[in-house]
């Protein structure tokens, strides 16, 4: 069984005062926040305090490890801010005044004023993956572990424990798990890399020898250390997106399409002419990102079937008549991290035609203003969604209602969900009928080619906010099983 190093903290009052790089607050700790506090608690526990060597080989070895998954317990930042008044760093004048008999020169204090993370726990765990599956330094690192006084502030009172652990008492931990995330989403923390430790000994020499004859050398700031996003199973992770309102091709208006019989035609026209404009772009072959194939008439399968263009018509939701109407907006999106393509063709779609199989042009490509209320109906974060095209199941459910609930569960996740946010669905309802006005019946939908899978419109609830586009099934690619914001 696969083992990992399990670096516990656990405080001892149910607050913290750690603060990020700008001033805010700080949750979960950084791994670079624990990896100072193990170099710290060395120097200590081997009585090192100028020249640190005895835990410098398990150190090292340390920060050469993947960035760890952290297991903190919940966390609420306060929002009344707190009053502190701290000593200052000037006992190298206070000791000659007193020394002088100056018994009257007083410790200056400055005023700081911060917001307190409250904390529904005591413990935060790091896990580090053992390639191997083992870690040559645990008793160093251990002891060091155990050596820790505080983590944060000097009031942040915490104590400390390693372990080896393997994935079934990882998996029984308590708390939130965060993990490190490739795009931009997330809460940046700053984490140890190759080269830390030996910056963190250079730091610690420059101040010892801040003061000398030649007067006060400032010491500088650490910097070899590395920014990596981290997120929560239950937070949404952000999908890039454009959008685009339809014009008339004589641009005089706006022009509309019926959803059912046209959806997966306005999403082909979209396709194509991305196609187009995204030739001999500088992101490699657009066979698979832009059109979904795998070759000549193959599609998409395994991991890489996600990294592609969405392509989503989305029909106009009436507010004043709370009913979902025609299409005349569309609406691209990329995975995480894929930012760079989105930008690509947002500088390139922006006027292009919409051209049918028979060479007619049906419409004109407008960005769309991000505040556009329709828009936001796809695009917000709610707990609650309903879809306004139907979702094509992705295989059989042989009229079980168990199974179907099965392939609708494992449609959301292939869509980018976690199965924690899956696994938490409040309430989940699929039926024939629409639930909302202006929808039609779901088997009246002009199917794309080749997906064959029943179709049901879908409610569903979460227990925690999810943030839109989101689009699930086998037709999630060509605008089918569109979700829209619902009430609750």
């Amino acid at each position: 069984m696969k083992t990992q190093l399990c670096v516990t903290i656990r405080y001892l009052q149910p607050l913290s005062h750690g603060r990020g790089a700008g001033g805010e607050p700080e949750w979960p700790p950084t791994p670079l926040r624990l990896f100072q506090a193990l170099v710290a608690a060395a120097a200590a526990r081997w009585n090192e305090r100028m020249v640190l060597a005895y835990a410098v080989p398990a150190l090292r070895w340390l920060e050469g490890r993947p960035f760890p998954i952290i297991v903190a317990a919940p966390a609420q930042i306060s929002e009344v801010k707190c009053q502190f008044y701290v000593p200052d760093n000037t006992g190298d004048l206070l000791v000659p005044a007193f020394t002088r008999g100056d018994l009257q020169r007083g410790v200056n204090r400055s005023e700081k004023i911060i917001l307190p993370v409250h904390l529904n726990g005591e413990a935060v765990h790091y896990i580090y993956e053992l390639t191997d599956g083992e870690c040559p330094h645990i008793e160093t690192l251990t002891a060091a572990a155990r050596s820790i006084t505080h983590l944060g502030w000097g009031i942040d009172m915490a104590v400390g424990n390693a372990a080896i652990m393997d994935e079934k008492e990882v998996s029984a931990l308590k708390g939130e798990v965060w993990r490190p995330v490739p795009d931009s989403s997330g809460t940046p923390l700053r984490v140890p890399i190759q080269g830390t430790l030996d910056a963190l000994i250079s730091k610690h020499e420059a101040f010892l020898n801040r003061l000398s004859k030649d007067g006060f050398k400032p010491v500088p700031p650490l910097s070899t250390f590395k920014v990596v996003r981290y997120r929560r199973a239950t937070d949404s992770a952000s999908k890039p997106w454009i959008a685009f309102q339809i014009l008339r091709p004589e641009a005089d208006r706006i022009a509309s399409f019926d959803t059912p019989r046209r959806c997966r035609d306005v999403a082909a026209w979209v396709r194509h002419v991305t196609g187009q404009v995204c030739d001999g772009w500088p992101f490699g072959s657009t066979e698979s990102f832009v059109h979904g194939h795998a070759g000549p008439n193959r599609q998409l399968k395994g991991e890489e079937a996600d990294k592609r263009f969405s392509y989503l018509p989305l029909p106009t939701i009436n507010h004043a008549l709370n009913r979902v109407e025609a299409i005349r907006r569309v609406l691209i999106t990329a995975p995480p991290g894929f930012q760079d393509r989105i930008d690509w063709i947002r500088r390139r779609l922006p006027g292009q035609d919409l051209i049918d199989l028979e060479g007619e042009v049906k419409g004109i490509l407008n960005i769309l203003p991000t505040n556009n209320w329709v828009l936001e109906q796809y695009t917000t974060e709610s707990c609650c969604w309903s879809t306004v095209t139907p979702v094509m199941w992705p295989g059989h459910d042989d009229n079980d209602a168990r199974k179907a609930e099965k392939l609708l569960r494992n449609a959301f996740i292939h869509a980018g969900l976690a199965p924690e946010v899956v696994a938490g669905i409040e309430e989940l309802d699929w039926r024939p009928v629409g639930f909302r006005a202006g929808l039609d019946l779901a088997q009246n939908y002009r199917r794309p080619e080749n997906l064959n899978g029943r179709m049901y419109h879908v409610r569903v609830k979460f227990a925690h906010p999810v943030r839109g586009p989101l689009a699930v099934g086998a037709g999630r690619y060509r605008g089918f099983g569109l979700f829209a914001k619902a009430e609750v």
